[in-house]
């Protein structure tokens, strides 16, 4: 495939871990605007490169939700058939590019330790506990479980031990359950609901071992995809699709104070992707700092078709 050469900071990927047998894996450049390649700007961001990832493994892709290391330099993403994929990424390539590599791939286990598989491993959303310890959303089986990973992400064949979902969670769509779940500074972890109505998305916080219900406001015909923490606002994905138009993607955040405003939180839209762009059915949002600037990554969920993408794209925060 031909890659675009940007004059900007494009995604290399390097070779993947041998173990896992993802040597082959091959990336090419992408710009944000297709017919403007040099063009970077998108409202309140700047894009900073993306790429296409591939690998011909059957597990590569479907990925639903990315978080990042403490210091930004590994990816840990979770898919929607239940595996987890760790990569390394370096942010100061002497060629100028970032390189993301050294990939590996085991299955996310259940509460009795097997691989998940059929309607239990529609894994969502993953957000860190602290302590090398992750909470991993399910839909279909609408459900979350923790995993005792380690910082160091070594501990990929821990068991699922439950966690306690929203009042109500059996009643979630199939399809539509919790796809956003993060942590807040003082440990309470917030889950949104992908499934609007009445013009909001559902947003639980559960903190001190209760559960409390509070809204973001939605977009007609979009839903809720992820959610992320970072520096006193919780960032936000909401994803539209519709045959003939395709995936419109509108990147928002709000401050995380108004969780107890007690109305229907009205965020703030940063960007919005839409035809004519680099753009697909983005799940994955992970937020880190990276000399002095906030930086977004947002990864594509390829539904393993052949028609769809596995994008990787960084903007930053103007």
């Amino acid at each position: 495939m031909r890659s675009l050469l940007l004059p900007l900071l494009p995604l290399c990927l390097a070779a993947c871990s041998p173990d896992v047998e993802m040597t082959q894996a091959g990336s090419q450049a992408v710009p944000l605007y297709e017919q403007s390649p040099d063009r970077t700007d998108l409202d309140r961001l700047s894009y900073l490169g993306g790429v296409v990832l591939n690998h011909p493994d059957d597990r590569f892709g479907g990925f639903s939700a990315l978080t990042l290391s403490a210091d930004g330099s590994r990816i840990l993403a979770v898919s929607d058939s239940a595996y987890w994929v760790t990569a390394n990424i370096d942010w100061s390539g002497t060629d100028g590019n970032l390189h993301v590599g050294g990939f590996s791939i085991a299955p996310i286990l259940s509460r009795t330790g097997d691989p998940l598989g059929g309607r239990a491993a529609d894994s969502e959303a993953i957000a860190d506990l602290g302590g090398g310890a992750y909470a991993v959303s399910f839909e279909r089986e609408h459900r979350i479980n923790t995993y005792a990973l380690g910082e160091d992400w070594s501990q990929l064949d821990s068991v699922g031990e439950a966690f306690p979902a929203p009042p109500g969670a059996a009643e979630f769509t199939d399809n539509g359950g919790m796809e956003g779940l993060t942590t807040l500074p003082d440990g309470a972890l917030l889950a949104g609901i992908e499934d609007g109505s009445d013009g909001v998305y559902p947003l639980w916080l559960r903190r001190d071992g209760d559960w409390s219900r509070s809204d973001l406001a939605a977009e007609p015909d979009y839903g809720l995809t992820s959610l992320d923490y970072h520096d006193g606002h919780v960032y936000a994905l909401e994803r539209f699709w519709q045959s003939g138009i395709g995936n419109r993607i509108r990147i928002l955040r709000f401050a995380v104070d108004a969780l107890e405003a007690g109305t229907p939180i009205e965020a703030e839209l940063l960007g919005t992707l839409e035809a004519g762009m680099t753009v697909d059915n983005f799940e994955g949002l992970a937020i880190t700092e990276r000399d002095g600037r906030t930086v977004l990554l947002l990864m594509s969920d390829d539904n393993y078709s052949g028609s769809q993408r596995t994008l990787l794209l960084a903007f930053q925060l103007d």
